[in-house]
């Protein structure tokens, strides 16, 4: 089973326009509204492939309800830590074949809220053999935060994987104690080490400090496809040429295959495969981080992995 946590949650409201008249009135009749955050989202692909997943993370006031409610309408299990102030909204207008995106900052979380998530990582991970960190960090919660995650997943024999950005990744790849698999692109790894990166040289940085006792690294690079270092190997990955319908969530989508292959004692070639594929049946789905199961085998039988260095 696949635990993933997410700090900072959303309610995602999708608004469908023709056209998005500033100041004036839009009405829609389309609109999505579901449980979201980069971790749920990679929970429900995980579902989707057969997996069993456990959400988490910090949930408050009747939207927290909402996304607890929602995910139990799914058929899947959450433990989250109900917090005093409200969990956020985070808005899409599609219009005009573009996409503008309004996301509430979230609730600030206390101490004492944090202690009890820490606390409580016993029953909130029961019966799980990996645990996914995903997304920002809410306020009231730094690296460290993280970071006793992952040692608490090292020190109980649990693979752990974590997906974030900026700072926060710079940190935990240069931490003592790292991660199993991080899942960043080539623009973040440029980003966190201050230079600038091509995909002739990725592969040898990611042999090197500080990548180098990180188990999986897969980096991502959109529609080529991505590099990933396995264990000591680097591998090159490409997908068939498809036209998008909606790639947000792609990423997610693809760290799910990895995970499920991973807690389904794949060997590095199909983890690979079974990532980029659950990557590109997204992109082909209206709905973020949803894929449709029925193409997986037609799309994971034209991936192509090959081993580079």
């Amino acid at each position: 089973m696949i635990l993933t946590i997410t700090a900072n949650p959303s309610v995602d409201i999708s608004y469908e326009l023709d056209n998005f008249k500033i100041d004036d009135v839009n009405r829609t009749s389309q609109v999505i509204k579901d449980a979201g955050g980069k971790g749920i989202h990679v929970g429900y692909v995980v579902k989707e492939l057969g997996g069993d997943v456990v959400h988490s993370g910090f949930v408050g006031g009747a939207l927290g309800q909402y996304i607890k409610e929602t995910l139990k309408g799914k058929g899947q299990e959450s433990r989250f830590v109900d917090i005093k102030e409200d969990t956020r909204n985070c808005i899409a207008v599609l219009h005009d074949g573009n996409q503008t995106e309004i996301l509430e900052k979230g609730p600030t979380i206390s101490q004492e809220e944090k202690d009890e998530f820490i606390k409580n990582l016993d029953k909130i991970s029961e019966g799980c053999e990996i645990i996914n960190i995903s997304g920002s960090l809410p306020q009231g919660l730094d690296v460290d935060f993280y970071q006793t995650i992952i040692k608490y997943a090292k020190d109980h024999n649990k693979f752990v994987s974590v997906d974030t950005s900026g700072k926060t990744l710079e940190a935990i790849i240069n931490a003592d104690i790292k991660p199993d698999l991080i899942k960043p692109n080539e623009t973040e790894i440029g980003d966190v080490l201050g230079i600038e990166v091509n995909k002739d040289k990725l592969g040898q940085i990611l042999l090197e400090k500080p990548f180098k006792d990180i188990k999986y690294v897969i980096a991502s690079m959109g529609k080529d496809g991505a590099l990933v270092k396995a264990n000591d190997k680097i591998y090159g990955a490409s997908v068939p040429e498809v036209t998008a319908v909606n790639p947000v969530g792609s990423g997610d989508s693809s760290l799910a295959g990895a995970l499920f292959a991973i807690n389904n004692g794949k060997d590095d070639i199909e983890i690979i495969k079974t990532s980029m594929t659950c990557g590109l049946l997204n992109v082909l789905n209206k709905e973020i981080a949803h894929i449709n199961i029925d193409e997986f085998d037609k799309y994971y039988d034209q991936i192509k992995v090959e081993e580079i260095i």
